[in-house]
């Protein structure tokens, strides 16, 4: 076996490292930092060992770090005016930028300051107190001894390659069971034991793999000798948790450690047990067990008949501070596996072969253009999707039945064109046969498909028929699901909150954290009653629509268009405006059913309020979308003699690429606003339908279908008050295209009106760059400048809210991302520095905090049991240190409601809590295309919604089809491969034209 990845390293890349970590150490004694190695992690255990002083469970403090006199004398003769640099990136343009040289030196060496957390300055008393159930429970008894981290490496011979099942035996050696019995692993480099042996622990011993044959050994005998050690490495004390629960500590790198020791702790066993991924863990061997064979039924659901493919349920774990300590937050996770079946029942379920005759036949080689023999995309497919994938041979006599193996291809032909050369035990002579004669022979097996391909194994001249072949135990599954799939995958996870709460308390009799051998060892221990938490129910908001009528959607949180206006029709009456039908197909929409949709289209919008001066010209449609669009976009034009206002395009199905063609069209080839409709909605002609059409295209033409009362003053947006939301999106599974972030911007003194922009952001970067702040938001606040601003009011407030953030970012957030938007903001206002004020909202649906009402309790809960729209919790299960809360702004039409988790981590402003909580919930209800809250602040929402448009303006050609999605062929996964020359910047979206429609300020996304 090789050595660990870790262990692998090349020259140019160790040269890189020694760089690196020189500069590093440079950079630390310029600061005076005299931290030594071996507190850092060195390989000198002689400063860990353990201590007979009372205060061992704590660390030694650390002294400051200061700024070296040197450097300051040195910064003195460097400008301290702006100075403004030029710089061009390539494909994009010429840019300049302001800095102040001895500012930018002493900002960059200066020690950094910690970025404190927003406190919480109180709790909200608005609405009514309700009793809630978290699933959540209180950790009893945290560990305050301090325990040893030894760094495990396994050393082998040349040939054998990284293989974590051997890494997981030899941990589990004699000699590391005698000396640290307690030990626990996290299965790569690290392991942890309350006893310290300075020496470490080492062993040499023979491994057997199946790789090579040992030298001297006789038969099928395949081993390696492997050289296992621990050494210890590092003091985790543990006695710092509760000093940073109790605000007597930050988050340093003690804490830090000792947490993460915890989260291993309490996984180590069930990892031994379950089937892990990450936090999660999924039962396998149910059925087996008399008291959990009904279990076995209820945890997997195969999605789709025969398509090899099962998702299971299983129970996601994890540590969260609260202000009373430590809670086990427990909630139902689920994953994708290979079914547990034959991998011929695998290979017909990935091409939906309906028997094993199609499948060997769709397998074969066919003939190219040229005449040559190449495989069928049904061979690739099959080859991609089960490479990797470790399975075992089941047949008569079959010698390896207890050995799993890993695929490494297929291979085209069958066993009955496969040749071997077999040496015959009893005369020593060598033989010609193929596989099929040869599991005649060997073993007096028939092969029921022989012209099916073979499957060559990862270890050297290992090759099965398939139909002998069986998946070993659960393997995720890592590709992207269709969409029938993923819809079954929806209703099974889908479960109502009463169910879920089942599925966590028989799981975590499953988990048995009581006899959990390693908490007891340790001592940690876990309540078996759920946490109850007081929580607030927030008075919803009045509704105003049209002509002063108003609305209280109550409880409900729902309400309906009949009889209402809209809060603000479009402005601008429509004159120019077409309608385009394809109509190629036997049951597609025709002439007079489009004629009476639109005559139904026009009735409502009117009785809604909007203007309308003439009846839209309409146009039947080729297939060619390009052209389709233009006729449509020509005749309209021709028709008015106008730039077109509107298009609206009526399709004949749901299918995604037209849509982008026809978007992309729109968007960046015309600058016009577009609607997409389905031909069964229009000929259905349901006035709902219309209404709900309507708030999109109302909201296009520059309207606002409702906007919500505030309660009280303080809830209101402050005067001169601007809300920015952002969002960042990242490819989908197999597929080389950017990272795509989105600004949106309100454009109104209530924040319901938004304009919005995005641009590439790098491969899979997550914060936002400051050139797309500039790209983005600049323009936009300027905008804002001149119209809500009325030219002469800068915005004196910025709300910043963000979402798809984790924890470890939120700090590069404050450091990277707020800086960019108070320079930006300066440009756009012509100012050297924004001199207004910022709140940052970091908003997360990414959790598994849930909370569940009393059975029956209407006064907490909905009908399906979820919390009512309005519950707030911002206490008992929140954080201990800054000011976050749990809300629930929406009504689930299914399954168990997820509240967004909202982090307050800048306030500069200085709202109470009940102004921003309260505040925030009543902009739920002021999205412009539906009847119902919604779950986040509307200009998240409206970020996320940007993201997903902007992927139909990537600059690729229309040749080469969709770029994402599940039907994306696999020969051209590498159509767009990843960048790796130097002189690469970045992607670019396609802009979006400007006309008189004023289409990249509207709100062209919704």
């Amino acid at each position: 076996m090789a050595p660990p990845a870790t262990n692998k390293t090349s020259d140019s890349h160790a040269k890189s490292n020694v760089s690196s970590h020189a500069s590093t150490r440079a950079s630390a004694s310029a600061r005076g930092d005299t931290k030594g190695s071996a507190k850092g992690g060195s390989s000198s255990g002689s400063n860990i060992r353990p201590s007979k002083k009372d205060d061992d469970y704590l660390p030694p403090p650390k002294p400051p770090k200061e700024m070296h006199e040197s450097l300051v004398r040195a910064a003195e003769s460097l400008p301290k005016e702006y100075v403004n640099v030029d710089f061009e990136v390539p494909g994009v343009g010429q840019f300049s930028t302001p800095f102040i040289p001895y500012y930018c030196f002493m900002r960059d060496r200066e020690p950094r300051k910690e970025i404190l957390q927003m406190e919480r300055k109180g709790y909200n008393k608005t609405g009514r107190e309700i009793e809630l159930v978290m699933n959540t429970f209180p950790v009893t008894s945290i560990p305050t001894k301090p325990v040893y981290q030894y760094e495990v490496n396994v050393i082998s011979g040349p040939g054998v390659e990284e293989d974590r099942r051997v890494l997981r035996r030899s941990f589990n050696c004699e000699e590391r069971k005698r000396l640290l019995p307690d030990a626990i692993y996290d299965g790569v480099k690290s392991a942890w034991s309350l006893k310290y042996i300075e020496k470490g622990v080492h062993e040499k011993f023979e491994y057997q793999h199946g790789r090579t044959r040992a030298s001297g050994s006789q038969g099928n005998v395949y081993k390696e000798i492997l050289v296992f050690s621990m050494l210890p490495r590092r003091k985790i004390y543990l006695g710092v948790i509760h000093q940073w629960l109790q605000k007597q500590r930050p988050m340093d790198e003690y804490v830090i450690e000792a947490l993460n020791f915890l989260d291993h702790l309490l996984r180590d066993w069930p990892t031994r047990e379950f089937v892990a991924h990450k936090r999660g863990f999924f039962f396998q061997g149910l059925f087996e067990k008399e008291k959990t064979r009904d279990l076995h039924y209820e945890f997997h659901y195969s999605l789709g008949p025969y398509s090899g493919v099962t998702c299971y349920r299983g129970i996601f774990q994890m540590l969260r501070p609260c202000p009373s300590g430590l809670l086990l937050n427990l909630d139902a996770a689920h994953g994708v596996f290979y079914s547990r079946i034959s991998l011929l029942g695998t290979m017909k379920g990935i091409i939906g072969a309906g028997d094993d005759k199609e499948l060997s036949n769709k397998l074969r080689l066919i003939t190219d253009k040229d005449g040559n023999k190449v495989q069928s995309a049904e061979f690739q497919k099959i080859s991609r999707m089960v490479k990797n994938l470790v399975v075992y041979p089941d047949y008569e006599q079959c010698p390896f039945k207890d050995k799993s193996f890993k695929i490494q291809e297929l291979i085209p032909g069958g066993a009955r064109e496969y040749m071997l050369t077999i040496e015959d035990p009893a005369t020593g002579e060598e033989r010609r046969m193929s596989v099929e004669q040869y599991f005649k022979w060997k073993y007096n097996i028939t092969l029921m498909l022989p012209n099916l391909a073979l499957i060559k194994m990862s270890i050297k001249n290992v090759i099965y028929p398939a139909e002998f072949l069986c998946i070993k135990k659960l393997q995720r599954w890592p590709f992207k699901l269709t969409d029938q799939q993923t819809a079954d995958m929806i209703k099974y996870t889908a479960k109502k909150p009463s169910e879920r709460l089942s599925h966590i308390i028989k799981c975590k009799g499953l988990l048995q954290h009581d006899i959990d051998p390693n908490l007891a060892h340790y001592g940690l221990k876990i309540s078996h009653q759920m946490m109850k938490v007081k929580a607030r129910l927030l008075p919803n908001p009045e509704l105003e629509f049209g002509s002063g009528t108003k609305h209280n959607p109550g409880i409900t949180a729902h309400w309906d268009l009949r009889g209402k206006k809209f809060y603000k029709p479009n402005t601008v009456p429509l004159v120019s405006w077409g309608v385009g039908y394809f109509n190629s197909h036997r049951n597609d929409i025709n002439h007079d059913q489009v004629q009476s949709w639109l005559d139904e289209f026009m009735k409502i919008y009117k009785g809604h309020g909007g203007s309308i001066n003439n009846r839209a010209i309409t146009v039947q449609l080729k297939e060619n979308v390009p052209k389709s669009m233009l006729d449509l976009y020509e005749q309209t034009g021709n028709t008015w003699r106008k730039e077109p206002q509107l298009l609206i395009i009526i399709v004949p199905n749901k299918d995604a690429f037209t849509y982008l063609r026809i978007k992309k069209n729109a968007d960046c080839r015309f600058g016009v606003p577009s609607q997409v409709l389905q031909a069964v909605r229009c000929q259905d002609n349901r006035p709902q339908c219309h209404s709900n059409v309507l708030m999109k295209v109302n909201a296009k033409l520059g309207g606002i279908t409702n906007r919500a009362i505030p309660k009280t003053s303080k809830t209101n947006l402050r005067p001169h008050s601007v809300i920015i939301g952002a969002d960042v999106t990242h490819p989908s599974l197999g597929v080389w295209t950017p990272s795509i972030s989105a600004l949106t911007v309100s454009n109104d003194t209530h924040g319901v009106s938004y304009m919005g922009g995005a641009q590439c952001n790098g491969d899979k970067v997550e914060i936002i760059r400051e050139l797309n702040f500039r790209e983005i938001l600049k323009p936009l606040l300027r905008e804002w400048i001149n119209t809500v601003g009325k030219k002469k009011h800068p915005p004196k407030n910025i709300y910043y809210f963000r979402d798809g953030v984790s924890d470890s970012e939120l700090k590069t957030v404050l450091s990277r991302e707020v800086p960019a938007i108070r320079r930006v903001a300066a440009e756009a206002c012509g100012l050297v520095d924004y001199p207004g004020k910022l709140c940052v909202v970091i908003a997360n649906k990414r959790h598994h905090l849930r909370a569940f009402p009393k059975p029956g309790d209407l006064r907490s809960g909905d009908k399906n049991g979820n919390p009512l729209p309005g519950t707030l919790i911002d206490r008992d299960v929140t954080t201990p240190h800054g000011h976050d809360f749990l809300l629930y702004a929406h009504a689930a039409l299914q399954g168990t409601a997820r509240p967004v988790h909202y982090k307050v981590v800048l306030d500069e402003i200085g709202h109470e809590p009940m102004e921003l909580q309260n505040m925030i919930y009543e902009q739920s209800y002021q999205y412009v295309r539906s009847t119902t809250p919604v779950s986040v602040h509307p200009a998240i929402y409206y970020a996320h919604l940007i993201t997903a448009r902007a992927r139909h303006h990537e600059d690729v050609s229309p040749a080469s089809g969709p770029q994402s999605g599940a039907h994306i062929p696999h020969e051209r996964s590498m159509h767009r491969p990843k960048k790796t020359d130097e002189n690469y910047v970045r992607d670019r979206l396609l802009d979006i034209k400007g006309t008189v429609n004023k289409l990249p300020l509207a709100m062209w996304w919704i």
